[in-house]
């Protein structure tokens, strides 16, 4: 697909998944890899990341997820941001102008690679959504978003797309995409994120398979000064 490319964006405190000597990208390294083993070989994997609620960090690991695994994959890797209400990943890749996911699902006559963004010359695409008021559900829930999911599935290169779902708390977004992946990844922030908070969370998101969980601003224990 052609697509317009976008420069490497410079390491950050919000993203540092394309480092190799940042000791903070080492945990993003270590998720690539459990991550890897749960994505069936010569298909599309579509997979998600999501919080109960807002602040939890779920699109700060979906970015660097996706940015560490496009260092070392042989077949592109999508970031798409499905949080289309509170979207996130343009103002952490540094993209400002539209079309985005929300104008191409609102929109027939915006094309997918209008919205798509190539990193430099990485094997990463980014697939943003610039923030403005939508009927979320409505796009959700319609033929244009079940079509960019079959997209996706037929893409001959087989891609691992990271989506950034919304929080399950804030609405039933999450679940009306869930239900079209492969599983999703749990972010769980320390001291907020309850247990109660956690186990709804998982009944909301039957029977779609839980991946696992990313501890999110950890602190202390194993010697660990990373977080």
């Amino acid at each position: 697909m052609e697509m317009a490319t976008i420069p490497m964006p410079e390491p950050s405190e919000q993203l540092l998944g394309f480092t190799t000597g940042d000791v903070r990208a080492r945990p993003f390294k270590l998720l690539r890899t459990m991550l890897g083993r749960e994505l069936s070989p010569g298909k599309a994997n579509l997979i998600g990341i999501t919080s109960a609620s807002p602040n939890a960090g779920k699109s700060f690991t979906a970015s660097n997820l996706a940015a560490a695994m496009s260092s070392i994959a042989s077949h592109n890797v999508i970031l798409a941001d499905l949080d289309l209400q509170r979207a996130s990943i343009a103002e952490i890749f540094g993209i400002e102008e539209a079309p985005g996911l929300a104008d191409y699902l609102s929109d027939d006559a915006v094309s997918l690679s209008q919205v798509m963004r190539r990193v430099g010359d990485t094997h990463l695409a980014v697939a943003p959504t610039l923030r403005r008021p939508v009927d979320s559900a409505m796009l959700l829930a319609g033929d244009r978003f079940k079509g960019l999911i079959d997209v996706w599935r037929e893409d001959p290169d087989h891609p691992t797309v990271i989506c950034d779902l919304p929080p399950l708390f804030v609405s039933d977004d999450a679940m009306l995409i869930a239900k079209h992946l492969d599983g999703v990844i749990m972010v769980v922030e320390q001291g907020v994120t309850t247990k109660k908070q956690l186990e709804t969370s998982l009944q909301l998101l039957n029977p779609v398979k839980l991946i696992g969980t990313v501890f999110n601003r950890f602190e202390g224990g194993f010697g660990d000064p990373y977080g």
